[in-house]
């Protein structure tokens, strides 16, 4: 009998481009948890039992040491984890009826891009406002890069969370790394 195992969209990717660094983040997962209807407060209550967090809001993500939460629509966030062997079975434990709780780690890439160039290479390609005084740390949007589904989250400084289908991993890959090397 065959044995599957998981591997990752990118193979890992990690890559210098000039003062940019471009990388596969496969360290986490990705788990959405829904809302049920009339169920937000027992939700709240949950998202701080779990997390010792408050609700993220549409356009600020909130973090503490392991996990960060997004608000990814109304009456849905994204908690992006430190990496579980099941991360659905684990949260659907810690919010019981709470919350519908799916696993979405391979449904997404994450990349993370940093460096002094990064905002830059972003904005060529990405229709939000990068500016620190607008888009500022932790902040989170969900917009298109290169006609692609993406969100965005600026975690540190110059350092941003990209993530987008994995189905077009490779093409998203391919058009944030095109931009990397223009700018550099």
């Amino acid at each position: 009998m065959a044995k599957l195992s998981a591997t990752n969209s990118l193979g890992g990717y990690d890559k210098e481009i000039g003062n940019i660094r471009l990388r596969e983040v496969s360290d986490q997962s990705l788990i959405a948890l829904a809302i049920p209807q009339g169920g937000e407060t027992k939700f709240k209550q949950s998202i701080k039992n779990t997390f010792s967090l408050k609700m993220p809001s549409p356009i600020k993500s909130v973090k503490n040491k392991d996990t960060r939460l997004l608000f990814t629509q109304p009456d849905q966030i994204f908690a992006l984890t430190k990496r579980m062997d099941d991360p659905e079975r684990s949260m659907a434990n810690n919010f019981e009826d709470s919350a519908y709780v799916t696993d979405q780690t391979d449904a997404w890439v994450v990349l993370e891009i940093s460096g002094k160039s990064s905002r830059e290479a972003l904005e060529r390609i990405c229709q939000v406002n990068l500016d620190k005084e607008y888009f500022q740390l932790d902040g989170i949007a969900r917009t298109s890069m290169e006609h692609m589904s993406a969100i965005i989250i600026r975690s540190a400084e110059d350092t941003f969370c990209l993530m987008s289908a994995s189905s077009s991993a490779k093409s998203f890959l391919h058009a944030v790394e095109l931009s990397a090397q223009h700018v550099s």
